[in-house]
């Protein structure tokens, strides 16, 4: 079943950039992220081909949506996390996935990873060894247009590459930017991560823009000014718009929650000293 929501339209955000702002909240989903839409694409393919386990390396949110539907699907999963991210350790082992903790950056933690999941057959949900994982983030970019095809361009935060590559594929009437932050006040679009873009080759040719930590709390700001509670990616995405000039109507992808990740959001709120009153 598709995972679908309404654009909002954001009047306030808007007015503050002067250019029409819609948001596409793909947090609205099961787990609380955008990665239910891969998750559950993956799955069905993995129980298609007979597999017995899956399994990822994550910052979080894939591993969750992957868990969460392994078990309910009747599925191993296998998950690697760094040991810096051992803030969602305990739910991901309640939601019953196997758990390999690694102090290791997470390009190298998807190498490594994927050499056991390949010597132990188990489905490898990791980025660049599926194109399921396109398809079911090109289905965003389809329901954005089929309710407003005025969007001129479309901004995502950029994780591991397959959201964006997703998003920008085969549409020639829109543009995308990518987002991502070498900030601790977004850590899931960190930069190392664009390991599907990586093994694309064509990085130079997509539009992308770093976020600091100013643009992150301006954007948290914003955001607060809705009522929206986003976690540091989405944040940072709205951050960035006053970087991008000759766009008109512009759709902002909200992939997680900050539900997910309450301490990112406490450490933006400080820094920024933002007031929630």
């Amino acid at each position: 079943m598709a995972i679908k929501n309404k654009l909002f339209y954001s009047k306030k955000i808007s007015r503050s950039l002067g250019k029409k702002i819609w948001l596409k909240f793909e947090y609205q989903s099961l787990t609380g992220s955008h990665k239910d839409r891969e998750a559950r694409d993956l799955i069905e393919l993995a129980l298609k081909k007979k597999f017995k386990k899956v399994g990822c390396a994550s910052t979080g949110n894939l591993a969750i949506s992957l868990s969460f539907y392994a078990k309910i699907y009747g599925l191993e999963c296998y998950v690697w996390l760094n040991k810096n991210d051992k803030h969602i350790y305990n739910l991901i082992k309640y939601l019953g996935a196997k758990i390999k903790l690694k102090k290791i950056p997470l390009k190298k933690l998807y190498s490594v990873s994927d050499n056991f999941f390949k010597k132990n057959e188990i489905f490898n949900a990791n980025p660049g060894n599926n194109k399921k994982k396109l398809e079911a983030n090109k289905k965003i970019t389809s329901e954005i247009l089929k309710e407003n095809n005025k969007i001129d361009c479309i901004v995502c935060s950029l994780n591991n590459g397959s959201h964006f590559l997703g998003l920008k594929s085969n549409f020639k009437n829109v543009d995308f930017v990518g987002v991502f932050s070498k900030s601790e006040l977004a850590k899931s679009i960190n930069s190392y991560s664009n390991v599907e873009i990586d093994k694309k080759g064509h990085k130079k040719d997509f539009k992308l823009i770093e976020a600091n930590d100013q643009d992150i709390i301006d954007g948290s700001k914003l955001l607060i000014k809705e009522h929206i509670f986003a976690e540091g990616s989405a944040c940072a995405l709205i951050g960035i718009l006053k970087k991008i000039k000759k766009y008109k109507n512009v759709c902002c992808i909200i992939s997680g929650s900050a539900h997910l990740n309450l301490p990112e959001l406490q450490k933006i709120i400080l820094k920024g000293k933002i007031n929630l009153y």
